[in-house]
């Protein structure tokens, strides 16, 4: 059936927290959101049952579908391939599978893309205004959150703002795009895949969110701060390798 927004869930071992998601998104859009719509579960090799959970809630709600990889890979590879194989609508929107991100922003963003012929992404965030942190994170995540905001802003001269959060909504052309030129198959990739739509003249634009810390996330901030570090290198090695810029789209000339 066609989908006018396809909805991409990652989850590795979610089984507990992806059901309470589910019942909210599914509570949300069938009140407020008009038209047809998808929802895409890409189990990244969970060990726990993240998949029968899934299948669960797919028997209850035609929209959904699971798709299953034989092995964790992380979340940038399989959001990617997700995108790429496996979607149909005009607007493409991944989410956490905690929802920290109020649901109320879903109708939001469609409704903004429809309106905004000039904007081609949506990036949920956390610290403009208008935005509000219902439940903080703890000191140390939030430590190491601004540092990597002030590294990013140093090595790709971005502001201070949140273009990392997990809650992105594009164009179909655009994610079509970003994707296909996006490498890293981790946490940075939430980094990268801005970085990347913008480098090949894509149009990104922040709107506020609701946002709730979960305790039980899947990051682990000391580990995945050195992955972010190293990972930012690479997009800039990637980038003056010109793998960012092959094939540009010739719909404006990159944005730097």
């Amino acid at each position: 059936m066609y989908a006018k927004l396809s909805i991409i869930i990652p989850a590795y071992n979610e089984e507990k927290r992806l059901p309470l998601t589910l019942a909210r998104l599914f509570a949300v859009m069938g009140e407020h959101y008009k038209g047809h719509y998808e929802v895409i579960i890409a189990d990244d090799g969970s060990t726990d049952e993240t998949a029968r959970e899934a299948e669960k809630e797919a028997a209850r709600h035609s929209e959904l579908r699971l798709v299953s990889f034989a092995k964790n890979r992380g979340r940038g590879a399989v959001v990617r391939d997700s995108v790429l194989k496996e979607v149909s609508g005009d607007f493409i929107l991944q989410m956490d599978a905690d929802g920290s991100t109020e649901m109320e922003a879903i109708p939001r963003f469609v409704s903004y893309l429809t309106e905004h012929a000039e904007v081609d992404i949506l990036t949920g965030s956390r610290t403009i205004a208008g935005a509000k942190i219902l439940t903080p994170q703890p000191f140390l995540r939030v430590a190491l959150g601004n540092c990597f905001l002030g590294a990013a802003k140093i090595m790709f001269g971005w502001p201070m703002v949140d273009r990392i959060n997990g809650f992105k909504m594009f164009r179909r052309a655009a994610a079509l795009d970003s994707y296909a030129h996006q490498f890293s198959d981790h946490y940075i990739a939430e980094a990268e895949i801005v970085f990347v739509a913008e480098r090949r003249g894509w149009r990104v634009w922040e709107l506020p969110i609701l946002w709730t810390d979960y305790r039980d996330s899947r990051i682990k901030p000391l580990r995945d701060s050195w992955r972010s570090a190293a990972g930012m290198v690479r997009i800039l090695i990637n980038n003056r390798r010109g793998l960012y810029s092959q094939n540009l789209p010739n719909h404006h000339a990159p944005a730097h």
